[in-house]
């Protein structure tokens, strides 16, 4: 896999993740309604449940394979920086809402090494360009 597929993987997972989320919670939404209001036509949790399950499943598998991807590195750095870049959600900071977008480099930075200044940024970033080569390498070339 190269660079640019592994960062095009990497930068899925948000979007998965995301994607996971909203159907389930839409899900919830349908299973109160058929308790509070029970449509005589059947249940529209359950036909709904059954339309998403394989997206979900599927979404769940490949979210699974990035973050056992993630932590197969061996230098604990890189996984870090990934770990915070990719895979953490953004936060909406007046709800606490999970988001769909990565969190800055400003922000990693100041996770990492508790300084988000540029100097702090640009190491950040040096990590995810040794971690980035070390990932695709660990992936299969069929990685989609």
């Amino acid at each position: 896999m190269t660079r640019d597929e592994a960062k095009t993987r990497l930068e899925r997972y948000t979007g998965l993740r995301l994607e996971v989320r909203i159907r389930l919670e839409r899900l919830a939404t349908l299973q109160q309604m058929d308790r509070e209001r029970p449509s005589p036509c059947g249940s529209r949790s359950e036909e709904y449940a059954r339309e998403i399950a394989p997206i979900v499943q599927a979404n769940r598998r490949e979210m699974a394979e990035i973050e056992a991807a993630v932590a197969a590195l061996s230098d604990p750095l890189e996984r870090e920086v990934l770990r915070l870049r990719y895979l953490e959600p953004t936060r909406d900071p007046q709800t606490g809402r999970e988001g769909a977008g990565h969190l800055t480099w400003k922000e990693v930075s100041y996770l990492m090494q508790g300084q988000n200044d540029e100097a702090a940024q640009k190491r950040c970033r040096l990590v995810l360009n040794r971690a980035i080569p070390h990932l695709a390498a660990s992936w299969p070339e069929s990685g989609q």
